[in-house]
């Protein structure tokens, strides 16, 4: 396991889609499989995918290890749209993405400010 650690932000759930965390972590791309480990809970989630967005893609940091998931949505206004672009890049300008998880023996969601240790998959021959 690597010493690395990431911080979790927010995080729902969507139905029918599973868990949306937001996690703050200096890695360059969460790889599909890797594992979130709660320091505080033990509590472990898997990695599913990055979500980019398709009115912001243009914008998002993307990193070319990571499996991703495009999220569409719908914007009453140009102006509400810009807005939504400009938070997202807000929040990656400070290191702050969004990912689909997987619980892993359990079904909870990882808690506001929660610190989680990365655990990286092993490599696949």
């Amino acid at each position: 396991m690597s010493d690395a650690k990431a911080i979790t932000k927010d995080s729902f759930t969507i139905t029918g889609i599973g868990i949306i965390l937001e996690l703050q972590h200096s890695e360059n791309g969460l790889l599909k499989d890797t594992k979130l480990i709660s320091e505080k809970s033990g509590r472990t989630w898997m990695v599913i995918a990055r979500i980019l967005f398709d009115h912001a893609i243009a914008e998002q940091t993307i990193f070319d290890n990571e499996s991703v998931e495009y999220m569409l949505m719908r914007f009453e206004s140009d102006q509400k749209r810009q807005k939504s672009i400009n938070e997202i890049k807000e929040r990656e300008s400070n290191t702050i993405f969004q990912y689909m998880l997987k619980p892993l023996g359990h079904s909870e969601k990882p808690e506001k400010e929660e610190r989680l240790k990365i655990d990286y998959p092993q490599q696949r021959l």
